[in-house]
């Protein structure tokens, strides 16, 4: 078995695609996948394919106020805001989903990755039997990418009120490595509008800060 793993991982460099467990737990030790901050015994959460991240203790829940009518071509980044409300949760607090909730959090974790790998996010499959649907699409975080992943989530359970904690796992991550690096990463690109923030980041869809929504 130790003669399997030292061939294993003395090839761990040539892999292109997606990273297997003991790939990724190398990159992770090697720095090449950073993730801060990293649990005491994180490899326990590393399986086949991925590594489980958790909810961080920031998150913005839409709530009736503001725009009735959200314009994707006109609403500024402050108009979304404007229809949000920001919830900081202590370490291990609860907050309860219901079904009228949609939420925007960032993972506990900060991600960075280099300029020749991609990260994708998943759901757990232990959520989603509960109704719990996270990030369900735009799930790919670029080569260069660095901050904390923002993810969306809500229920479709009716009737019935879910109860989740900060730290808790939330979703899970995936690494492809491509077989070279990208021409432009994320963090150098005229279209990074969501790296490097600590907060859950509202939509800015339109890419403008100061524009005011006609449909008020």
């Amino acid at each position: 078995m130790k003669v399997n793993m030292v061939k294993r991982k003395s090839k761990a460099p040539d892999i292109v695609g997606t990273l297997p467990d003991w790939v990724i737990k190398e990159y992770i030790k090697k720095g090449i996948i950073k993730i801060d901050p990293l649990p005491k015994k994180w490899e326990e959460a590393v399986d086949e394919v991925t590594i489980d991240f958790h909810l961080g203790n920031k998150l913005r829940v839409f709530t009736d106020q503001g725009l009735n009518t959200i314009d994707t071509k006109y609403a500024s980044k402050e108009d979304m805001e404007g229809m949000m409300r920001l919830v900081e949760l202590k370490q291990g607090q609860p907050f309860i989903l219901t079904e009228h909730d949609f939420v925007i959090a960032t993972t506990k974790e900060r991600l960075t990755l280099p300029d020749n790998i991609v990260g994708h996010l998943h759901g757990k499959s232990s959520l989603a039997r509960l109704g719990v649907v996270v990030h369900s699409t735009a799930a790919r975080f670029d080569p260069g990418w660095d901050g904390h992943p923002v993810l969306e989530f809500g229920t479709f359970l009716k009737g019935k009120k879910l109860v989740i904690y900060e730290g808790s796992s939330i979703c899970a991550f995936s690494f492809e490595k491509l077989s070279a690096p990208v021409e432009r990463s994320y963090k150098k690109s005229p279209n990074n509008r969501y790296g490097g923030s600590k907060l859950p980041e509202v939509s800015n869809i339109t890419g403008r800060k100061n524009v005011r929504s006609r449909n008020k």
